[in-house]
């Protein structure tokens, strides 16, 4: 994937406004504002931009995948994870979790992420997702590689993330 700069890029990711309400739910509700919650984001992926149609729970890989303080996720809940995504004909574009407080990436997070390809773009949700969370609340990271991200906040999320409408791009 070719990376553009952050002042001249586009839309890296494309998610209908439908599918984002039903994420934030489950997110909201599986984290019952005690615990992490996550998911990937499957769908497909051009040359540069991503489209998102789905979303597959962590705790739908491994029942166990959540924990009070972290995502734990085993090489055998990635090996269904690729497995899916063959059978489907789905790419990984994305990733999403929760945290308790702000939205900013933990060290773990930094080091260890979900998918290790530059380019690979992560969110995470601030307040174990509760409440109304609006695109403009999370921080969306793009790994550049060698545990190095681009982070955006805030108005800068528009930058990697479009919202739209059921069937547009």
């Amino acid at each position: 994937m070719t990376f553009c700069t952050a002042a001249t890029m586009s839309a890296l990711l494309d998610i209908s406004r439908s599918l984002w309400a039903d994420v934030m739910t489950h997110l909201r509700v599986r984290s019952g504002g005690v615990q992490e919650s996550g998911a990937f984001l499957l769908g497909y992926k051009g040359a540069v931009r991503r489209t998102t149609t789905a979303f597959l729970p962590y705790e739908k890989l491994q029942r166990d995948a959540l924990h009070d303080d972290h995502v734990q996720l085993t090489a055998a809940s990635f090996a269904r994870l690729w497995e899916l995504c063959r059978h489907e004909q789905l790419s990984v574009v994305a990733d999403i979790h929760t945290h308790p407080g702000n939205a900013f990436q933990s060290r773990s997070d930094r080091n260890n992420p979900m998918v290790a390809i530059p380019g690979h773009i992560a969110f995470i949700v601030p307040r174990f997702a509760q409440g109304q969370v609006q695109l403009g609340d999370v921080m969306v990271y793009v790994y550049r590689g060698n545990h190095t991200w681009d982070s955006y906040g805030a108005s800068d999320v528009k930058r990697v993330v479009q919202l739209i409408e059921q069937g547009a791009s």
